[in-house]
């Protein structure tokens, strides 16, 4: 399938094709994702060097087939196809017809550019596009094809790539010389030899063996003229048709008969496949697993606010977060700039949990920050406009929407169901040892007493510090929070931990 990791291999393997003398893409694909196909062809484009798609298995369809006219030469190997380009969603709801033939309209300018700056006939293109293109082929003197885009039975257009009727040309240019020589109307003299040599042609195709007959008479029209591409049908060509109407350059059936095609059957092959770190970020940017990296990431962020330190849920979830933006870093959907606003919407977040508690605005800010850099790190246009781009939007969604009901399921289970369940019992320690049980604590703080002031060295919600008779503990309120620096008194001692209310001011 064509995705985001294939154009990262297509990219880097152009990069390191500086002296080669070719770059061959075997090409054997049902399809993928038109804007990764896009990016491909951009590639190609810049390939230093000759480039040849050579099309074997299941063949060149969809985006194969586009990536295959970004090269230079094509090639096919026997029973293969080539075609059936039009864009699809995938999934979903069906796009509108505005929307459809805007994309399908992008997609058959991206062939007619291909096509006239690699020499492939773009109306063939166009047809593998659109299904409402009808496209007729008349074969010239020379052997090769001129093709017209038909409707309502009228050529309307003739293909870019050969302009001209070789017949009509000829006779045209022998009439320009003869001007003034001909006795008869010059109309009727061009009918009259125009006819003859369409009989001349007829006669060739009559003495041609039964099969090649048969192939002709099934699509050759009263006029001459064969239908490649009827309305209402995508065009999709095999190997033969492909070969006869000039697309394929030529016929090999293994890499060694692309190399002698290429004339170096003796040339060092350099063979270019993804590495395990391109299969792996591949492999990360799925919804399913970039979703699960996403909900571990901020849960583990989530879990190390709520509890005091810094701990093994934080390192897990910076670990995951890195993950995920590195992922997509990679692939070439995030930007450094996608990550400095995510960055900066944590940070916002922090502040607004642990120095401005209760105003709101950045904690406002900084969602906002975090939900634009998670958006633009998952799709590659702000605005869609096109079906892949919707694509992309909906995968996004899905991927929020999988880490949001993920995260909501692990807050559920860490601080309702889990604490109820025996395993909770294995690994936190149930059982408290209290000063009515006859348990006594020794600290090497005995002047502490019930009743002594001090002041709150951190926030307290409701755990923190605070400072007593010039020492330091970890003190606790009954449920109200406490800013830093203020005044506060010991109203509970239960062993080592100390229960502290706030004193009001002018009291000590």
């Amino acid at each position: 399938m064509i995705d985001d990791g294939i154009a990262v291999v297509v990219k880097r393997a152009v990069e390191e094709s500086k002296g080669a003398s070719a770059l061959i893409f075997e090409i054997d694909t049902p399809g993928g994702r038109v804007d990764s196909a896009i990016e491909i062809t951009n590639s190609i484009m810049e390939a230093p060097c000759p480039t040849v798609a050579y099309i074997k298995g299941m063949g060149a369809i969809s985006a194969g087939a586009l990536i295959s006219y970004a090269c230079d030469t094509l090639l096919m190997a026997p029973g293969t196809n080539i075609g059936a380009s039009t864009p699809v969603t995938m999934g979903g709801p069906e796009p509108s017809e505005a929307m459809n033939e805007k994309s399908m309209s992008f997609v058959r300018a991206r062939y007619r550019t291909l096509g006239e700056e690699k020499g492939h006939d773009p109306l063939l293109g166009e047809a593998m596009v659109d299904p409402d293109i009808e496209v007729h082929a008349v074969k010239n003197a020379d052997g090769k094809y001129s093709f017209f885009r038909v409707e309502d039975g009228t050529r309307v257009e003739q293909s870019v790539a050969d302009k001209d009727n070789v017949t009509d040309t000829i006779i045209d240019s022998v009439f320009e010389d003869l001007q003034g020589d001909v006795p008869a109307p010059v109309e009727e003299v061009k009918s009259t030899l125009k006819k003859a040599l369409e009989e001349a042609s007829q006669q060739t195709k009559l003495a041609q063996g039964p099969e090649e007959a048969a192939e002709q008479d099934r699509t050759t029209l009263p006029d001459g003229s064969i239908i490649v591409s009827r309305a209402g049908e995508l065009l999709t060509l095999t190997t033969r048709e492909a070969l006869e109407f000039g697309l394929s350059a030529g016929t090999a059936a293994t890499r060694e008969e692309v190399l002698a095609y290429l004339k170096q059957p003796d040339v060092q092959v350099r063979e270019i496949v993804p590495t395990w770190s391109e299969e792996l970020f591949r492999w990360l940017t799925s919804p399913l697993i970039s979703s699960l990296l996403l909900m571990l990431g901020f849960g583990g962020l989530y879990i190390e606010i709520r509890t005091p330190g810094f701990g093994l849920p934080g390192i897990l979830g910076l670990s995951c977060l890195a993950l995920f933006f590195g992922s997509y870093l990679v692939i070439g959907l995030a930007d450094w700039i996608d990550i400095l606003l995510v960055v900066v919407g944590i940070v916002l977040i922090l502040v607004e949990v642990f120095l401005l508690p209760g105003h709101g605005f950045m904690g406002v800010l900084g969602g906002l920050f975090l939900i634009a850099g998670l958006y633009l790190s998952m799709v590659r246009a702000p605005i869609p406009e096109f079906d892949w781009q919707f694509d992309r939007l909906r995968e996004a969604g899905q991927t929020v929407t999988y880490a949001t009901v993920l995260f909501g399921l692990t807050v559920l289970l860490t601080w309702k169901i889990f604490p109820k369940t025996p395993m909770y019992n294995w690994l936190i320690l149930s059982e408290a040892q209290l000063p009515d049980q006859g348990y006594v604590v020794q600290t090497d703080a005995e002047e502490l007493i019930l009743g002594m002031a001090g002041i709150s060295l951190s926030v307290l919600r409701p755990a923190g510090r605070g400072r007593f008779a010039g020492k330091t503990l970890d003190v606790v309120t009954r449920g109200e929070y406490i800013e830093a620096n203020r005044p506060i008194r010991i109203i509970q001692v239960e062993g080592n931990r100390y229960v502290v209310a706030e004193t009001p001011e002018g009291r000590t």
